[in-house]
């Protein structure tokens, strides 16, 4: 038998992940480079104030994965593509700022899609023992 977290644990780590990325994101400066949409904003807005990303505003946010791969590609061909496939937490980026700066927000980001994902799978998975039983 697997113990895993509760659902408000769950909830708390896709809160914390949301903030932390919505922090690192504006951080990055990356509206400066014309990736952000204005219609980003509240769901920015939601994430910083700890709320929960749901329904269609889920879909914004893989657009924000997109266009993070996107910048990464730019400072480095290819190397977004791979970020948002791969760790890369230790990669040495050490001469090249910008690129580990945006690869710090890869990382947040999949932090977050992988906390929100754990999350709504865990009421799926609530609903569904309750309509067993």
């Amino acid at each position: 038998m697997t113990t895993s977290n509760s659902l408000e644990d769950l909830a708390f780590h896709a809160i914390r992940s949301g903030r932390v990325f919505a922090r690192l994101w504006h951080g990055a400066g990356i509206e400066a480079h014309r990736v952000t949409r204005p219609s980003w904003t509240a769901t920015f807005n939601q994430l910083e104030e700890g709320q929960l990303i749901k329904g269609p505003d889920l879909d914004g946010v893989a657009a924000m994965g997109d266009a993070l791969r996107r910048a990464l590609n730019i400072e480095r061909p290819g190397y977004g593509d791979r970020a948002m496939q791969e760790d890369t937490r230790y990669d040495d980026l050490v001469w090249e700022p910008r690129l580990n700066e945006l690869r710090r927000v890869a990382e947040a980001y999949k932090h977050f899609r992988d906390c929100q994902e754990r999350y709504a799978d865990r009421l799926t998975a609530e609903r569904e023992a309750a309509r067993a039983f």
